[in-house]
């Protein structure tokens, strides 16, 4: 099982501190910002920024819409958002098994929870060919569990407007993998915002909103909850940027989600389930 979390849109980036004596990030100063609302997101490093105006034709999104990509921005650079694992700033697709590699499974021989037995591998960390697996005896309460059952991710937001954030889980094809939608439903999802910290020295949500003015939309338990098309899951009532900030950390607060199976046997049977989450930003 693999699952990544992906960002799409046009890919920007650029320095997220500003330099010299500035006492504002651009996100202050930037006119289509100011004037019709965006929305940044970033990982730390760099940053994409979604508007409500329409740069191809003017005029500017109507409430519900997708917003659109800032196709003219004038720090457009390099290198993409990428989801970052919770509480530092390291890029989590480094982490992820390759195509063939697989995450770890190991044996609790007397079902308290912990794993007993679990392969010896390289130094990738994951299960391959070259793993082995140790003997042992099956007991009453031996079970197969996953060494790590779950994915913890985080993102960055600021914004200069209202919004809705979505999300999609989207099934991945090719040789051996489940195209089984209903299967999703055994990888549970469930998100949360961190409004103010300090992550790998990098300190956010100082010059932030914290206050009542996020709200959870639709019921959301599992991946097989957001298919079918984006699903919109939180609501941003107002700006998150509260006020100038010499940087943009300073304004964004932290999106975290977590997604993995809550649990493994062998009934669940042989095969391979792959799968994106795509996050998006709508105009409230």
């Amino acid at each position: 099982m693999t699952g990544l979390g992906r960002l799409p849109g046009l890919v920007l980036a650029a320095a997220l501190w500003s330099g010299g004596q500035a006492q504002a990030s651009w996100l202050d100063s930037d006119f289509y910002c100011r004037t019709y609302g965006c929305v940044v997101v970033h990982d730390g490093v760099s940053f994409d920024v979604y508007d409500n105006y329409r740069f191809d034709g003017g005029g500017t999104v109507a409430p519900g819409e997708r917003m659109v990509p800032w196709s003219g921005n004038p720090f457009q650079g390099v290198g993409g958002v990428n989801p970052v694992i919770t509480g530092s700033r390291t890029e989590a697709f480094t982490l992820a098994p390759l195509v063939d590699e697989s995450s770890m499974l190991g044996i609790d021989l007397d079902g308290d929870g912990v794993i007993e037995f679990q392969p010896t591998t390289n130094a990738n960390g994951f299960f391959d060919a070259s793993s082995v697996l140790p003997s042992f005896t099956l007991g009453d309460r031996t079970q197969l569990r996953a060494s790590e059952a779950s994915s913890q991710r985080s993102f960055y937001l600021s914004s200069r407007t209202d919004f809705y954030l979505s999300a999609e889980a989207i099934l991945s094809s090719g040789n051996g993998v489940s195209r089984t939608a209903e299967q999703l439903s055994a990888v549970a999802f469930s998100y949360d915002l961190t409004l103010q910290g300090t992550d790998d020295g990098m300190s956010f949500g100082g010059a932030a909103h914290r206050g009542n003015s996020y709200r959870r939309l639709n019921s959301v338990t599992s991946l097989a909850d957001l298919t079918g098309g984006p699903v919109e899951i939180l609501e941003f009532r107002r700006d998150i940027r509260q006020r100038n900030a010499s940087s943009l950390p300073e304004q964004s607060i932290r999106f975290d989600y977590v997604y993995g199976f809550a649990g493994y046997d062998l009934s669940m049977g042989v095969g391979r389930l792959q799968y994106e989450i795509a996050f998006d930003f709508y105009n409230r």
